[in-house]
């Protein structure tokens, strides 16, 4: 029997700082006190602009933003794979399959979580989970959390990575689900030995976060065979 350490490895991609307030009002009416505030600040700003004398209309200027296209993010990226690959101080001896669970960080320019993944195995399978609950709605006053722009910006990106993915070898995996069921299962199919990931702030990423870990323990935990896959 092989004994196999299934592991769930978070990269933090960014710093982030947590400021909380307090207050004995509940949420609801913070909310709308606020909103309330707002409005007044609104109607006084208004009262002041009709009583002002008009002023004469000023030009305005336009500056242009430089932005890399689409070719150019492709040349800075196969230069940035190209020095991962060809450097003297890398070497590439892992084993195995290891799993890249893309999560906000859909792009393959800096990406920790994929160089790990491509650093410590022989194959890399890139996944990404469409959470059904990332279509829900709030907590608090029912808001719905994606709407018709941010899924459209979602497909985008998916198609994007995806085909990025391809142009390097790789393929993108898509799977319908929570991350809690769909990546362990995963592991357990193809006997990946770590799953690399980058890690979120927010209460709901982690909680997540949590469930994914607890279930690739269950998968560690089972019996496996010579190839690293769990038993039948």
């Amino acid at each position: 029997m092989m004994t196999v350490t299934l592991s769930l490895s978070l990269m933090s991609s960014s710093t982030s700082k947590l400021v909380t307030f307090s207050s004995t009002r509940p949420i609801s009416k913070l909310f709308f006190s606020t909103q309330l505030l707002l409005s007044n600040h609104i109607h006084i700003m208004n009262n002041i602009a009709s009583n002002s004398q008009p002023k004469p209309h000023s030009s305005t200027t336009s500056f242009h933003v430089p932005s890399l296209s689409s070719d150019e993010v492709d040349q800075i990226t196969n230069e940035t794979f190209q020095r991962y690959t060809t450097s003297s101080n890398v070497e590439r001896n892992g084993a195995g399959v290891a799993i890249v669970w893309f999560r906000n960080d859909l792009r393959l320019l800096d990406n920790e979580a994929l160089y790990r993944a491509w650093m410590s195995s022989e194959a890399v399978l890139p996944v990404y989970c469409v959470d059904p609950r990332l279509f829900g709605t709030t907590h608090y006053f029912g808001f719905p959390k994606t709407g018709a722009l941010r899924a459209q910006f979602l497909i985008e990106c998916l198609h994007d990575l995806k085909k990025n993915l391809m142009k390097r070898g790789l393929n993108l995996l898509i799977q319908n689900g929570k991350p809690e069921d769909v990546i362990p299962s995963i592991a357990k199919a193809i006997g990946a030995h770590t799953v690399y990931a980058h890690t979120e702030t927010c209460c709901e990423e982690l909680t997540v976060e949590r469930r994914v870990r607890k279930g690739l323990q269950n998968v560690a935990g089972q019996p496996r065979g010579p190839n690293g896959k769990p038993r039948a």
